[in-house]
C-alpha cells in the first residue's frame, strides 16, 4: 500500500514538474519569435504574437514603432533572448507567468528611470501568446 502512494506520488510531482518546464519552453519560443518580429521588422507576426492585438490598434502600433527604432539600443545593453527568466505572478487573482527587462538610459539628458519591458504569459490563452497588450512602461520618459 506505501509503495503504491509513493508511486502515485511521484507521478504526480513528476507530470508537475514536467508542466512547469513545457510551460517555460513555450514562454521562451514565444519571447524569441517575438524578438525575431522585431529584429525583422515584421509586423503581422508581432501583433499574433500579442493576444486580441486588434482591440488595441493604437497601443500595438505605437509600441511596434518605439521597439522597432530603439531595438539595437536597447539589445546592447541586455541581450534579450538570452536574458530570458521566467518568473511566477497573481494578477487579478489568477496565476500568470511573466518576463521582464529593465533597460537603464544611459543618456544624461533623460530621466534616469529604466524601460521595463514585461511580457505576461497566462496558461488560460496559451503560452504561445503575450497577454498584455501594452507591454512597454516608462516607454515616454526612456526616449
Amino acid at each position: 500500500m506505501r509503495m503504491w502512494l509513493l508511486i502515485i506520488l511521484f507521478s504526480v510531482i513528476s507530470t508537475s514538474c514536467n508542466n512547469n518546464t513545457l510551460a517555460e519552453r513555450k514562454i521562451k519560443k514565444t519571447v524569441i519569435t517575438f524578438l525575431d518580429a522585431v529584429e525583422k521588422k515584421d509586423g503581422n507576426k508581432y501583433k499574433s504574437l500579442i493576444y486580441e492585438s486588434e482591440v488595441y490598434p493604437g497601443v500595438i502600433s505605437m509600441e511596434k514603432k518605439f521597439f522597432y527604432k530603439n531595438y539595437k539600443k536597447i539589445n546592447s545593453d541586455v541581450n534579450l533572448k538570452e536574458n530570458i527568466k521566467i518568473k511566477d505572478t497573481i494578477f487579478n487573482g489568477a496565476k500568470r507567468k511573466y518576463v521582464q527587462y529593465r533597460i537603464k538610459n544611459n543618456n544624461a539628458d533623460y530621466f534616469q528611470k529604466p524601460l521595463i519591458i514585461t511580457f505576461i504569459f497566462y496558461d488560460q490563452i496559451g503560452y504561445d501568446k503575450i497577454y498584455n497588450h501594452s507591454i512597454f512602461d516608462n516607454m515616454l520618459d526612456w526616449e
